[in-house]
């Protein structure tokens, strides 16, 4: 199913662009520190062929979104440096953990195959800005680019992205897409069951605060309709709603809000105010069409779930433009993707990474990267990416939640995905509300050694008692965290 994901993502893709920052806890996670492999550097092509004259400039990501948009920025500015070097991707998936398992050693190992631009998303971006990893990452200040905090308040970043960047106090990573998330539903289905379909209302309807969130789920459910698909759509809200990380003083540390996961995940399904389980799964797609039975009221996610997998599943089915967005019941993030240049660079080859990190995460001219991805148009006039070009020119290119908030709230965010409504009004107080300070470099894993026990719980297989003991046993066989 993840294989099919990854094939229908990028026929759903827009402009190229792919979800690079979306991270299945379901999988196997990598392993932990010092029990990594040999790199392995997979075969990759280059948007613009290589030429022999030239330096390689190796682009470790997940995507090919970071290589597209500096392809672009070479064929924008001619006389840039970066035309001085071949971009070289080297592109392997995060879904089972293979990116983190490839570049670790990458980096210890150094040479030719050491990334020089590298990328890292929100389930491991703590390993290589604050953990084991950081040391390999240079400050942006370091690699040549100025006032770096000036430009991050001028631009509007939301603190907690670039809290997780940042190491010792300086910045080593910052981003391009906002991933705070909102709560995104039908708005037939809100008519029929609260009388009213606006945005406003509705966020006070589902929210503040889980328990008005499962009284609205009984109205809905009264209606012949169910909440959300399945578990892992709460799942992903209620762990962001942690004061403190998984990981507290080296010992294990269950969160009250974590804790209380367990009772909203069996509340949904004793009630059956969801249908299934998991996300990423013909179901859950099948929510997002209108075509499972009972019908799926809402999703959670960010502007990337809207414009990259919902409206893929929904085009041609009359949910297709029914949707809406409002204000998400706690406030989260899911995914983003965090860009590092390398320590060891030097010269031309560090003016050119630091070239292309300020155009991506910190330029807010009507030129920049983030301008041209908010409102879809990067590749317009584009001849490297001519369908693409063509894509705009037809209206149909995507629009996106940037980094920065004063981009946002200049561009016209509406899409017909949320029958016209302008999603940007939304995502911009998302990101100023979500947090990282919970976040831990093991996430990825620990997450998904608690879902599984949850599961086991709610659905009857274990006590609470037994699924929190196996719980902690499994991350401490796993990662030798001990517990309390």
């Amino acid at each position: 199913m993840k294989r099919l994901l990854a094939i229908m993502l990028s026929m759903f893709m827009v402009l190229g662009f792919a979800v690079g920052c979306v991270s299945d806890e379901g999988t196997p996670a990598p392993a932990p520190s010092g029990e990594t492999s040999d790199p392995v550097v997979p075969d990759s092509e280059p948007v613009v062929p290589v030429d022999p004259n030239k330096e390689d400039l190796r682009v470790w990501s997940f995507t090919d979104e970071i290589t597209n948009a500096i392809a672009r920025y070479a064929e924008m500015n001619p006389d840039s440096i970066v035309n001085n070097f071949n971009i070289v991707p080297v592109i392997l998936t995060d879904w089972d953990g293979s990116y983190e398992q490839a570049i670790e050693p990458a980096l210890k190992a150094g040479g030719d195959n050491a990334p020089d631009l590298f990328a890292a998303e929100q389930a491991f971006v703590l390993k290589f800005s604050q953990g084991e990893f950081s040391s390999f990452a240079a400050t942006y200040t370091e690699l040549g680019i100025e006032n770096v905090e000036g430009k991050i308040v001028d631009a509007g970043l939301a603190q907690y992205a670039v809290d997780a960047g940042r190491r010792d106090g300086e910045v080593v990573a910052l981003r391009f897409q906002e991933t705070g998330s909102c709560f995104i539903y039908r708005r037939s289905i809100a008519e029929e069951v609260f009388g009213t379909a606006d945005p406003a209302v509705i966020g006070n309807i589902v929210g503040p605060g889980w328990d008005k969130f499962m009284e609205a789920a009984a109205q809905v459910k009264e209606h012949g309709y169910a909440m959300v698909y399945g578990d892992e759509d709460v799942w992903q809200v209620a762990r962001d709603g942690a004061a403190q990380s998984w990981v507290v003083d080296g010992t294990l540390y269950i969160d009250p809000a974590r804790l209380a996961y367990f009772d909203l995940a069996k509340i949904l399904y004793d009630n059956d105010y969801m249908i299934g389980a998991g996300a990423w799964n013909d179901g859950w797609f099948a929510g997002m069409a209108g075509t499972t039975d009972p019908v799926v009221f809402a999703y959670m996610g960010p502007a990337w779930l809207i414009n990259y997998v919902m409206a893929g599943q929904a085009a041609n089915n009359p949910s297709y433009n029914d949707w809406a967005v409002t204000t998400s019941p706690v406030p989260w993030a899911w995914g983003g993707t965090w860009l590092f240049g390398h320590r060891d660079l030097q010269g031309d080859k560090r003016a050119a990474v630091a070239e292309i990190l300020e155009w991506i995460t910190l330029d807010i001219s009507e030129d920049s990267f983030q301008q041209h991805f908010a409102a879809g148009t990067l590749f317009r006039g584009s001849e490297l990416f001519s369908a693409e070009a063509a894509a705009y020119e037809a209206g149909e290119s995507a629009k996106d939640a940037v980094a920065s908030s004063v981009i946002m709230a200049r561009t016209d965010g509406s899409i017909d995905m949320l029958g016209g409504q302008n999603m940007f009004e939304y995502f911009i107080p998302a990101a100023a509300n979500a947090r990282s300070s919970h976040w831990h470099e093991f996430d990825s894993t620990i997450n998904g050694i608690f879902q599984d026990f949850c599961r086991q719980y709610y659905s009857g297989e274990m006590t609470k008692e037994e699924a929190l003991e196996g719980f902690k046993a499994q991350v401490y066989d796993r990662l030798g965290i001990p517990s309390e």
